[in-house]
């Protein structure tokens, strides 16, 4: 079944599934939203769709991965404009961070304690490992040119990273901290930002 397919209509297909998943997930959710609807948008057998993803979790994360992405550029290329990073500048960074994932109606999704239960039981934990991974590759660089500049605290680079993953992570639990939570993370982003970065005026 595989080879029925040339390299052409493999791309063409993998892309209309990623398009047609983003809106179809970003309107029903991941629950509702099933194989056959995606291979309906698609136009292709239900049979065609496990060339490309083993589940409906795999593709929903791909496209995760894909809105995690521009969020991170749009992220460090604005921090990055900065002449020197500074305390404020870090903190703006991290609670931009925490904006735009709650604004994002794909992201947004992950506060559902449902959908991030479903993706735990259902994905590989090395793809869950890849995530992580793949967010200390991209922040890695920029840590360390600040850190060569003096303006960031000499820790490893992955635990600066785990620090910020963490931040994320518990924003998705904004549900059960309650009434306190924009204060709360008014106060932690501060007092991240005042532990890394070091100002010499």
């Amino acid at each position: 079944m595989a080879g029925k397919f040339n390299q052409q209509e493999k791309e063409h297909i993998h892309s209309k599934l990623l398009q047609e998943g983003r809106n179809l997930f970003m309107n029903l959710g991941l629950k509702k939203t099933s194989i056959s609807d995606l291979t309906k948008q698609c136009g292709i057998a239900q049979g065609t769709f496990y060339l490309f993803f083993p589940s409906k979790e795999a593709l929903y994360f791909e496209i995760l991965e894909m809105e995690e992405a521009t969020v991170r550029e749009r992220l460090v290329k604005k921090l990055s404009a900065e002449p020197v990073l500074t305390r404020t500048a870090f903190q703006t960074f991290l609670q931009d961070a925490l904006c735009l994932l709650s604004e994002s109606p794909l992201l947004r999704q992950l506060f559902d304690q449902t959908v991030m239960e479903q993706l735990l039981r259902k994905l590989p934990p090395e793809k869950l490992a890849g995530n992580e991974k793949g967010d200390i590759a991209f922040l890695v660089p920029y840590i360390e040119k600040w850190q060569a500049a003096g303006t960031m605290k000499e820790l490893p680079p992955a635990v600066i990273v785990s620090m910020i993953r963490s931040l994320i992570l518990l924003s998705l639990q904004k549900h059960l901290i309650g009434d306190t939570y924009e204060e709360m993370i008014e106060q932690l982003t501060a007092s991240i930002a005042d532990r890394l970065v070091l100002e010499t005026t």
